[in-house]
């Protein structure tokens, strides 16, 4: 077994002990287990039982099933939103409070500095004022709704102020008042963990810096079949990206800020991530003649999980499904007619534009067009708890604010980097500035009962950019959301000179005009976030997709299974742990002139590690892809792209710790990868894909000598991390899922007594590890960070089934557990369901079968 999976940090634990005897001071770590207990407890209500409250018309009926699920009914949709507040803040009240202040850039009033930094960067791109103002430009109709769920949270926030969560109690936080316009913070959250184009523009700026434009355009490939984008990566060309006058050289303190920023915030908001799969197979395709829909959201492996589930009923508004902490409305799930779910399209809604900047009189301006204008600038003030207040200046262009100003602002805070005097900036375009309807049209989405209804209400999205995969009985339907921004010239890929103006955007297209189809002659429709669209589809919805395995096993599995599928057939795809790139290696390496390479780099190697080489490539090549816990062929599998991704890009990318290779690492999480480009074999015209060759020799190495390389460094390596016995090597001894909660994400951020409390609290809150099977190309996914460790970050957080031939046609679950209380039972029940890969029935058609489901009744009586 390998001890490093568990991540228990001995030089910390050790550091611990001797800060222990030398501190008397110190809390006693030993008891804070019962202390937690105790808070937790105290936080928790019954199941069952009336509560008087001010506010409702008519009584509220909360029923909850063996797994904490809650069902909601009332009479109206204001009682119902009231309701749904209620319960929302009972099961996760601390959860909306976190997220709720970090994107209001105000959660180091809770948390002290640790957070000011996202703070700076929140309130940097604004969103506080998009917030307000999309709030502003809400139905009334939909306020009204807000404000009935804010009086439903402050209910029972008024309620509970002598007994709040764990979280906020040992932060001594109390909460305020929720106020309507929070929902919207929580939307504009979303919207950016499913945006991730500025995350690559920034790391490619940093390779292309070393490396050169055209040469780092081949670590950010578009698709296998697609050429490298170097006309995109020619943009920067003429820009001197590796002198001493460089904008990355001018900028590099703060692209090393942002990358920091940016790891928190993915740890937090899940941001940058691509995420799901989804599926529909027409009536005529299955079983039963009914449709089937299937759904599962990829988001981070957090705890308590990014969803909950709920199920809600009034004369207005009824349903089942998942939600946000936050968000009264069902994000997808089943309404009594139409079933939904949705994936990321991997659209490109953000770009990044370098500015030439000067001072000039105590002023900054920027070059536009041979004119210098003056930028825009506004102050922020940020309450740090235990310290003092933090004041910034935000300054923007024309093309955004700029993120590097951020940072310039007086005074500066010890926690930030204070970046060299710099002669440029990096401006943010994002679609947030485009006005649109997406609340409005996500309840209207819920309340469709006609195709028609739902694709005129997912017209109206244009906020969040998702392939959402819906249909009734008779139909299935494909369609994609979201404004997406018109440039004068190029894609958007890379980042892009500011002072000419060539690439500037000229307003947006969505709505009406995104792709789609209805019924589609295949009868099977499906999503991966893969490419949907043909090459040269036009407007670009994205040159950054993900890798293409998961979409094409999808339709490999819709299309062998024939025209039977029911609800058997759909669980066994989204349990599915088949990786396709396997037999892709295979049968390129099974082609004459690979195969001859190949063996040739392993004759070269001493005759040692020629035996381990072919150990490991007879493994590989009788391996059938399935990417099992328990498989020894999928641990060698594993050890061998790990040692591969190293052999091939750390020569030019490292050292490990460095932020390039950092850089690099975090890209190929977010869309396909230069890694799996190099590994199916493209070619630079008639020469190899230039990151092959090993710079620290004299020789120009080829991929089968890299290759024998990676292969030899497999054995040895496997055996150092799972024992000499390779008979007893599994894949679930290295990768491994653990649920842990956002404080310990943390960790790393922190040291000494601050990192000790963490510590302990992680032993009462976290669960895991657990063995874990599958990778970022299976169906079901596990996605880790290729070449660092097997610590799975990127699971199925969510996984849905509606199967219209069954009277109550929704099964779902959720990666954890519904309540955010680590003293409840359904803190982490749903662990081993979700582990299981089994699904779960949640009725609503029926009433007879919901009060059977949901049998714990409480009352919010109407005082």
């Amino acid at each position: 077994m390998n001890n490093k999976k568990y991540k228990k940090r001995p030089g910390l634990r050790q550091a611990l002990f001797m800060l222990l005897l030398a501190t008397t001071t110190l809390l006693t770590l030993t008891g804070c287990g019962q202390v937690f207990d105790w808070i937790s407890e105290r936080n928790l209500d019954p199941s069952v039982g009336v509560v008087q409250v001010r506010g409702l018309q008519e009584d509220v009926s909360i029923r909850r099933d063996d797994y904490g699920v809650p069902f909601i009914e009332a009479q109206s949709l204001q009682d119902l939103t009231f309701g749904i507040g209620y319960a929302m803040a009972e099961d996760r009240l601390a959860q909306m409070v976190s997220m709720n202040l970090l994107a209001r850039g105000r959660l180091a009033e809770m948390t002290g500095d640790i957070a000011l930094d996202m703070d700076i960067y929140m309130r940097t791109l604004g969103i506080p004022q998009i917030i307000e103002e999309r709030y502003a430009a809400l139905s009334p109709q939909l306020k009204q709704h807000l404000t009935g769920f804010a009086a439903g949270v402050n209910a029972y926030i008024n309620s509970h102020r002598d007994r709040l969560p764990l979280e906020l109690m040992i932060n001594d936080y109390q909460p305020e008042a929720w106020q309507p316009a929070n929902t919207l913070g929580l939307f504009v959250m979303l919207n950016l963990g499913v945006g991730f184009n500025l995350h690559e523009e920034l790391g490619f700026l940093q390779l292309a810096e070393k490396l050169g434009v055209e040469k780092a355009a081949y670590l950010a490939p578009i698709y296998p079949d697609e050429p490298i984008d170097l006309a995109e990566a020619n943009k920067l060309a003429g820009v001197d990206l590796s002198g001493a006058e460089s904008p990355v050289a001018a900028v590099k303190e703060q692209l090393e800020y942002l990358a920091a920023v940016e790891q928190k915030l993915k740890r937090i908001n899940g941001q940058g991530i691509a995420a799901s799969n989804n599926w529909g197979v027409h009536k005529d395709k299955t079983a039963a003649g009914a449709t089937l829909v299937a759904n599962d959201t990829h988001l981070l492996l957090s705890h308590p999980s990014t969803w909950m589930l709920m199920g809600v009923k009034s004369p207005e508004y009824s349903g089942v499904g998942i939600t946000l902490p936050g968000i009264p409305a069902l994000v997808a799930g089943y309404n009594g007619h139409i079933g939904w779910g949705e994936t990321m399209v991997m659209a490109d809604t953000q770009d990044v534009f370098l500015e030439k900047l000067r001072e000039r009189d105590g002023k900054t301006e920027y070059l536009y067009q041979e004119q210098w204008y003056p930028v825009s600038s506004r102050s922020e003030t940020i309450q740090v708890k235990g310290a003092k207040p933090v004041t910034i200046e935000v300054q923007s262009t024309r093309h955004g604010p700029l993120l590097n100003a951020a940072i310039k602002g007086k005074p500066k805070h010890e926690m930030i980097a204070i970046p060299a005097s710099s002669e440029f900036g990096l401006a943010l375009s994002w679609t947030a500035q485009f006005p649109d309807n997406t609340i409005d049209s996500f309840f209207n989405l819920g309340k469709a009962k006609t195709m028609d209804e739902a694709e005129q209400a997912l017209n109206g999205v244009g906020f969040i950019h998702l392939n959402v995969i819906y249909g009734d009985k008779d139909n299935v339907a494909w369609q994609v959301t979201g404004n997406y921004p018109k440039r004068k010239a190029g894609s958007g890929h890379f980042p892009s000179p500011g002072w000419s103006g060539e690439y500037d955007w000229q307003g947006y297209w969505g709505g009406a005009d995104t792709p789609r189809s209805r019924n589609p002659q295949s009868g099977y429709s499906g999503t991966g976030n893969n490419r949907t669209v043909a090459a040269d589809y036009s407007p670009r919805l994205t040159s950054s997709w993900y890798y293409p395995e998961r979409s094409e096993r999808i339709m490999q599995m819709l299309t062998q299974h024939g025209g039977g599928h029911d609800y058997a057939s759909m669980e066994a795809m989204q349990a599915d742990r088949r990786d396709i790139l396997v037999a892709k290696v295979q049968q390129l390496w099974g082609t004459e002139p690979w195969q001859n390479m190949i063996r040739d780099g392993v004759n070269a190697l001493p005759e040692q590690q020629q035996e381990a080489a072919n150990k490991a490539l007879q493994i590989i090549h009788e391996f059938d892809g399935e990417m099992a816990e328990g498989s020894r062929s999928a641990a060698v599998w594993g050890g061998f792209e790990h040692n591969l991704i190293r052999a091939i890009f750390m020569d030019e990318l490292g050292p490990e710790d460095g932020h390039l290779w950092q850089a690099f690492l975090a890209m190929n999480g977010r869309a396909y990868s230069g890694y799996q480009d190099h590994l199916l074999g493209r070619t630079q015209g008639s020469n190899w894909v230039p990151f092959w060759d090993d710079i620290n020799t004299a020789d120009t190495e080829l991929p089968g000598q890299i290759i024998a390389r990676a292969l030899a460094a497999t054995w040895p390596y496997l055996q150092q991390q799972l024992g000499s016995d390779d008979s007893q090597w599994r894949w679930g001894d290295l990768a491994f899922y653990h649920w842990q909660t956002e404080t310990t994400h943390m960790l790393p951020f922190l040291s000494g007594l601050k990192a000790a409390a963490v510590e302990s609290l992680a032993e009462y809150t976290d669960r895991g590890p657990y063995p874990a099977g599958g990778n970022r190309n299976t169906l079901n996914v596990a996605g880790y960070d290729l070449g660092s460790d097997y610590a799975v970050w990127n699971i199925p957080a969510m996984r849905m089934i509606v199967d219209f031939s069954q009277p109550e046609p929704l099964n779902l679950i959720v990666a954890g557990g519904q309540s955010g209380n680590p003293a409840s039972p359904h803190y982490d029940d749903g662990i081993q369901l979700w582990l299981s890969r089994k699904n779960r029935n949640l009725p609503l058609n029926d009433a007879e079968k919901v009060k059977a489901h949901f049998v714990n009744e409480r009352v919010l009586h109407a005082q």
